[in-house]
């Protein structure tokens, strides 16, 4: 009773705040109407986080199984991907593998996964510790021919929106360059409100086209913040939220997509079908 009590003061306080948008150097505060966007087939979605292991695979790998229950050929790609190690024979990256698997490509690994690192760290610090240049060149190459064989294309980033590629180009130029829209997964937790802010204002300030954003890992029995987290957020970015997914002991990819069904039929723009 005490909960309900306060999320309804919450909501209240939340009402009376007003979105930003980022503009030059500074923030300015307006008020600003939600505009949902069709997302067009022939394009594709990129993933990105507000950080590392928020959940971009999990989503990544949601979108594609609920483009393939309405029959859309989809393709998936990981650009850039590092580890400790190689992680399989036939996959560099785990994450490439559960992509593959979710969208059931037969892909070469190499196309899916052009640039891989066997080290923790981001591409650029990667490759200057194992002097290994990265061309932007033959990734976007990469990207060009999937997306020639599949109608839809989900693209999943690595770490966070500014995370450097190359001295040149961070993860941000990379996506401008590819020209899809976004999805943002952040969560609930204690500092997920500056890592989400950051990262909507970073890609503002790229132009790049954020259609939702998704909170991944909200607990059973979420404490005030935890649960005034996703509205905050909403209220503050005028960016809508996509889903709020529970915390899952193992995660499944298919039961993310249910908790973006409703959002997904809306954006695609197809009727549900199930094969």
């Amino acid at each position: 009773m005490l909960l309900r009590e306060q999320l309804q003061i919450v909501n209240k306080l939340l009402n009376k705040l007003y979105t930003f948008d980022y503009d030059s150097d500074h923030m300015k505060f307006k008020e600003k109407k939600n505009t949902n966007k069709k997302i067009s087939r022939k394009r594709g979605l990129f993933i990105t986080g507000t950080d590392t292991g928020v959940g971009k695979t999990l989503v990544a790998c949601g979108v594609a199984q609920l483009l393939r229950k309405r029959r859309i050929n989809v393709g998936v790609m990981k650009p850039f991907a590092t580890g400790n190690q190689i992680y399989s024979r036939n996959f560099k990256s785990q994450d490439t593998e559960l992509l593959a698997a979710a969208a059931n490509v037969g892909d070469m690994d190499n196309e899916l996964n052009p640039v891989f690192f066997p080290i923790a760290a981001s591409p650029l610090m990667a490759s200057l510790i194992t002097k290994n240049h990265i061309s932007l060149k033959s990734v976007l190459s990469a990207f060009q021919r999937i997306r020639r064989m599949h109608e839809f294309v989900v693209v999943e980033g690595i770490g966070g929106i500014m995370v450097p590629l190359t001295n040149s180009y961070l993860l941000g130029d990379f996506v401008k360059l590819l020209g899809l829209q976004l999805i943002v997964v952040s969560r609930p937790n204690l500092g997920s409100v500056n890592h989400t802010l950051l990262t909507v204002n970073a890609c503002k300030k790229y132009g790049l086209d954020i259609v939702g954003i998704i909170f991944n890992r909200m607990p059973s029995r979420p404490d005030i913040v935890e649960s005034m987290t996703p509205q905050f957020i909403r209220k503050l970015t005028g960016i809508p939220i996509i889903a709020i997914i529970p915390e899952q002991a193992r995660p499944n990819s298919k039961a993310t997509g249910r908790c973006m069904e409703r959002w997904f039929a809306d954006y695609i723009g197809v009727d549900q079908q199930t094969t």
